[in-house]
């Protein structure tokens, strides 16, 4: 058993449970459960090795990292510009990015530093990168703010195009907000056999299982 950790960020409920139902109907649609298995978060550092004699330092350093962010802007929001193929990671995805269009001739593909989602990322890299024991990927891929609702499916192009159509007419149906706001910032632990040790391009999809560890209010 291979055991990686992840720093989460979980939205307010109200908002979470409708994306819930949204990542169930795609995945039940299109036989695609490698999303289904994980918590409904978004990524700010997935899948980091961390020696589990450090594990109370984590705790302690995270739990600072989120008092921060609540003391600059307690539970911030962010605006969701919709679903969008991930064909990167052969899914779909509900992106917190304004992904291909521009404002004032600048192209806003990610976040703008000052805003506090990229503040809260920034400040929890830094700390894991500084915790002897925590090892970050060596080449972490930029920050894309998304919640995955379909990931690592297997579907051919067209397929895929279909089920970005599908989770697009889901989420208005479901009547997704425009905009969500944070909740807590969460310390899991994922296992997986299968990924053995290369927990790159879904190879833990198989047999994936995580528990949340801990849980700090925004």
């Amino acid at each position: 058993m291979s055991n990686r950790y992840g720093i989460d960020l979980v939205f307010e409920p109200p908002f979470t449970s409708r994306v819930y139902r949204a990542r169930q109907l795609i995945c039940g649609q299109y036989g695609a459960w490698a999303a289904e298995m994980h918590m409904l978060r978004m990524n700010l550092i997935p899948y980091f090795q961390c020696s589990e004699t450090v594990l109370d330092l984590l705790a302690h350093g995270i739990s600072k990292v989120a008092d921060q962010s609540r003391t600059r802007s307690p539970r911030f929001s962010i605006n969701c510009f919709g679903v969008s193929s991930d064909r990167e990671n052969n899914g779909v995805s509900l992106d917190f990015h304004n992904a291909g269009r521009q404002q004032r001739g600048v192209d806003f593909l990610t976040l703008a530093p000052q805003h506090p989602l990229a503040q809260l990322r920034v400040d929890t890299a830094e700390f894991i990168a500084g915790l002897p024991g925590a090892h970050l990927a060596d080449s972490d891929p930029p920050f894309r703010p998304h919640i995955s609702l379909l990931e690592h499916g297997g579907l051919p192009p067209a397929v895929l195009a279909d089920a970005t159509e599908f989770a697009r007419g889901g989420s208005i149906d479901l009547g997704l907000p425009a905009v969500a706001r944070a909740w807590r910032l969460a310390i899991s632990r994922y296992s997986s056999t299968a990924a053995g040790d290369d927990w790159s391009n879904g190879r833990w999809a198989s047999d994936l299982s995580w528990k949340c560890l801990h849980s700090y209010i925004l």
